[in-house]
């Protein structure tokens, strides 16, 4: 096929401002439908049916997993909540269960059994106390009577 000419007489190439370069009318014909064509392909793929379906697709896979390995996750995280929580209680019992034998086993009583019955230690007698200091009326003072029978201060036989 021939191309036919237009009647039209040629232009000259004018200076476009906005471009700042000089544009034939056929130049800026070609450039147009580059312009269109390069739209076209870069437009295509997303303006497809097929290509919109299979990006939502997609998308809702990786939703979808997410969502399962979120669950996954927290329910991981819940059971060992739940393990600790029996670990505290556990360790709570215990701590009161602790505190009630050392108070059974610090107790006057029980320390005074144990010396006279394990040990052999007993009270003194007024005549085995041994007064401490240098004789003085504030060294005695000072010690007092405390050191005497009745006092419940233990001191060993041996």
């Amino acid at each position: 096929m021939m191309r036919r000419r237009s009647r039209a007489p040629r232009r000259k190439p004018r200076n476009d401002a906005r471009h700042g370069a000089l544009l034939h009318p056929g130049t800026l014909r070609a450039l147009l439908k580059r312009l269109r064509v390069s739209r076209r392909l870069m437009a295509g793929l997303s303006r497809s049916l097929y290509t919109r379906a299979f990006l939502l697709w997609g998308a809702t896979l990786v939703t979808g997993i997410l969502c399962v390995s979120q669950h996954v996750y927290s329910t991981k995280l819940a059971e060992q909540i739940e393990e600790l929580r029996d670990t505290r209680e556990k360790t709570e019992t215990e701590i009161g269960f602790l505190s009630m034998e050392r108070a059974r086993l610090s107790g006057r009583e029980r320390i005074e059994q144990y010396a006279t019955e394990r040990l052999g230690m007993r009270y003194p007698e007024a005549h085995e106390v041994v007064r401490l200091g240098d004789g003085t009326y504030r060294s005695w003072d000072r010690w007092g009577d405390d050191l005497v029978e009745g006092s419940r201060v233990a001191v060993s036989d041996g």
